[in-house]
């Protein structure tokens, strides 16, 4: 482990299991890679309030795994590419994700044509340390809506990587549901290029886990392209949820608007750190930030870090960021027209993550408005 200035208890314990799996050679080359650096360290400024070593120490005390098939992808109706799996990220989170994908968890698609409907991109993850990476390309024109939930089925740690490829006039809506796992630690990191005219729409909505990390790179690729980024977290009992970003904006015209609430109730925890950055090249950019917090406990926790880091002199840049708890003239009035607080609070709550969902494509309203609803009649 030459790589790591500080080799902690986690590292460790790591790299013997990873040592001790049985992997195919690509997944071999990429256990000793991601051996010598590490997982991110606590002390990398993106990373200090997200513990990813204490929370894979405290889940490896569980190993060794159970017995399991090997995860594997698929993305419903479309065949995978029969080329070579390549990626050029080198990063511990993908590095991690090659050393426990196997060849059947390592995809690639490329969508020709348009779906109305929502394809349903799944991995099913049989073992307690799992990884999938997936590359999607959008091809010219296409407009596309992916569905991916991710529940807790037993892992102690489940790593994805995904990247998105959008070519020019392309619009990909990505929804992304990630259901409570109090005892799994998971991390979802995708990277995103999107071409000239192109436009990337992403919704996520986490109930959080032992750990639950969901982290966006996104470059635009040419002029005039757009991305919306919007979600909530829905925080309940010790469940922590973290939702990190970087934006970069190298060419004209892009637009970006970025918009995530979030409900803390108990002892939950959340994260969110957004960053634009645009370079000098970076002109006519128009971005907007907005990250809201409803804290409904006095043992929850909210840490947030909205950045802007510009280089250009003309561009509309803005971030937004508030924390409080709900309106106490508005529970009046709705109790004393006949509803009792719970139903009360739930409307309100309800009325206050409802604007994250006006961007979601119509056939995924009402599923993800259900799932909204039934939090909410569980926690209160």
């Amino acid at each position: 482990m030459t790589g790591i200035a500080h080799i902690s208890a986690a590292d460790t314990k790591l790299a013997e299991v990873l040592l001790s799996l049985d992997v195919d050679k690509v997944q071999r080359q990429r256990v000793v890679e991601f051996i010598d650096v590490g997982l991110p360290s606590p002390h990398a400024e993106n990373w200090r309030w997200s513990d990813l070593h204490r929370a894979v120490d405290k889940g490896l005390d569980d190993f060794p795994a159970t017995a399991g098939q090997k995860t594997s992808v698929e993305l419903s109706g479309i065949s995978p590419d029969k080329t070579t799996f390549n990626s050029s990220h080198t990063d511990p989170i993908t590095m991690l994700a090659g050393a426990l994908a196997a060849d059947t968890a390592r995809r690639s698609y490329s969508i020709e044509q348009n779906h109305s409907e929502p394809l349903v991109l799944q991995a099913i993850k049989q073992n307690q340390l799992c990884a999938s990476h997936v590359q999607i390309k959008i091809k010219s024109g296409c407009q596309v809506i992916i569905l991916e939930e991710i529940a807790d089925s037993g892992q102690i740690l489940a790593v994805d990587v995904r990247e998105f490829v959008l070519d020019p006039g392309a619009h990909l809506h990505r929804i992304l549901i990630c259901n409570k796992g109090l005892k799994q630690t998971r991390v979802q990191q995708s990277f995103v290029k999107v071409a000239e005219n192109g436009h990337y729409s992403q919704f996520i909505l986490d109930f959080g886990a032992e750990l639950s990390r969901i982290e966006t790179h996104l470059s635009y690729g040419g002029e005039n392209a757009k991305a919306t980024l919007s979600g909530a977290y829905l925080l309940t009992d010790t469940a922590r949820a973290d939702v990190t970003s970087v934006i970069h904006h190298p060419h004209l015209d892009c637009i970006t608007r970025q918009l995530h609430k979030g409900i803390v109730l108990d002892h939950g925890q959340a994260v969110f750190q957004g960053k634009f950055h645009v370079p000098a090249s970076g002109q006519q950019t128009d971005a907007k930030m907005g990250h809201h917090t409803l804290l409904l406990s006095d043992h929850g926790r909210v840490r947030a870090k909205p950045e802007l880091e510009i280089y250009a002199d003309d561009v509309l840049c803005a971030h937004g960021n508030t924390t409080g708890t709900l309106d106490e003239d508005a529970l009046f009035y709705m109790r004393q027209r006949g509803l009792c607080e719970a139903d009360a609070r739930a409307l309100l709550m309800r009325a206050f993550v409802a604007q994250t969902l006006e961007d979601l494509p119509q056939v995924m309203q009402e599923q993800v408005g259900d799932k909204i609803d039934t939090w909410l009649e569980q926690a209160l």
